[in-house]
């Protein structure tokens, strides 16, 4: 009688853990593959092009499909490159399968450049 009463509770517990851990993950992919994508278009030599494509393949390899419908951009803010990605990540709550949790990172780097002299 007690399995009964507390069994659809602790499946409710277990679904919102591991569904709040797999938007923390989408979150921190996000996030890693923003500034990845600004470290490599602030390196010497390369483009904000470069480093969008950087950033779109980092949220692929690690979201997936999912990661294909997030949106990128990249640009200079004076001495700074910044990449911008935005999406949402679905839900996977039983019965309730249309939900999106919306995600969104930037990451800023400063431009790299030598200067001569002292």
């Amino acid at each position: 009688m007690e399995l009964a009463l507390v069994l659809p509770l602790l499946l409710i517990v277990l679904i919102g853990a591991v569904q709040f851990a797999l938007v923390q993950h989408a979150r921190t992919v996000t996030e890693a593959a923003a500034v990845e994508g600004a470290r490599l278009a602030a390196s010497e030599g390369y483009t904000l092009e470069e480093g969008a494509l950087r950033t779109r393949a980092m949220l692929e390899a690690g979201l997936g499909s999912t990661g294909t419908a997030f949106t990128v951009t990249a640009e200079r803010q004076g001495d700074a490159v910044v990449t911008h990605a935005t999406g949402t990540y679905p839900l996977f709550i039983p019965w309730v399968t249309e939900l999106e949790i919306p995600i969104e990172s930037s990451g800023q780097v400063w431009k790299e450049g030598f200067r001569s002299g002292p």
